[in-house]
């Protein structure tokens, strides 16, 4: 042999090619909404944000964006502490806290005295598990094969009204929390209203069934939007969709 020159292990090279990535795509449309107010914000594939503000508010748009950037800085500065990474429910908790007191200053500062308030779903994607929190009528759907499943309900009373948004109280706000096991081939759904409340969450898997690239997940996603605007959706609408795909020359060449 010659000097220097390693030796490959054939079977230590195949161990160490993932089975399987995670994948993700959204995309928006204002409809006949004034202004965008949905925002989506990521942090690699590890942490997703979507919030729809409230627009009866004077600034619903910059509680959105405000309320998404502020939990993904959240997910990022709070999993390094041990206490908050050993329980993932009140990992969440604690990241709509910093973003329901940062809203709620931010309103009282010149400018934005008028109201500004927003709705949030927070999605944290482990090695084998999702976790999910939400306040307000957004939606997050947990698809496996061809069944769907509803991740939370709708913050709203029986007329229909939001009842509970990031940035009206200062204290008191407990979001919604889910876990799920994450395997291949599992996705999760994330809508605003504007999507929800035209397109029922059965019908999600077959927009996702056979996605295993990423080219095949934005189609998926702009399939989701043509649905709901196709069913009458008029204002602002927003998707994201985080899918566990296979790895295979289709998807990582």
């Amino acid at each position: 042999m010659p000097r220097g020159k390693k030796i490959v292990d054939p079977l230590a090279l195949k161990a160490a090619v993932p089975k399987d990535m995670i994948l993700s795509a959204s995309a928006q449309l204002v409809g006949t909404g004034r202004r965008q107010e949905d925002s989506i914000a990521t942090f690699s594939t590890e942490c997703f944000a979507l919030a729809d503000g409230v627009s009866l508010q004077s600034h619903g748009d910059e509680a959105a964006r405000l309320a998404t950037e502020t939990a993904i800085w959240g997910y990022k500065h709070i999993r390094l502490r041990p206490f908050y990474w050993a329980d993932k429910k009140l990992f969440i908790r604690r990241i709509f806290r910093s973003v329901n007191i940062t809203i709620w200053q931010k309103k009282r500062e010149p400018g934005f005295e008028d109201g500004m308030a927003t709705t949030l779903l927070v999605l944290m994607v482990g090695s084998r598990t999702i976790w999910f929190g939400s306040v307000g009528d957004s939606m997050g759907y947990f698809v496996h094969g061809s069944e769907v499943s509803v991740l939370n309900t709708q913050d709203r009373d029986a007329k229909g009204n939001l009842i509970k948004a990031l940035g009206v109280d200062r204290y008191g706000l407990i979001p919604q929390f889910q876990t799920r096991p994450f395997e291949i081939g599992d996705s999760v759904i994330l809508v605003t209203d504007g999507i929800s409340d035209v397109v029922e969450g059965s019908i999600y898997a077959n927009f996702l069934a056979h996605a295993s690239t990423q080219s095949e997940l934005e189609e998926g996603v702009q399939k989701i939007l043509a649905l709901a605007t196709e069913r009458g959706g008029k204002g602002n609408m927003s998707v994201g969709v985080v899918k566990r795909v296979p790895v295979d020359r289709a998807n990582i060449g």
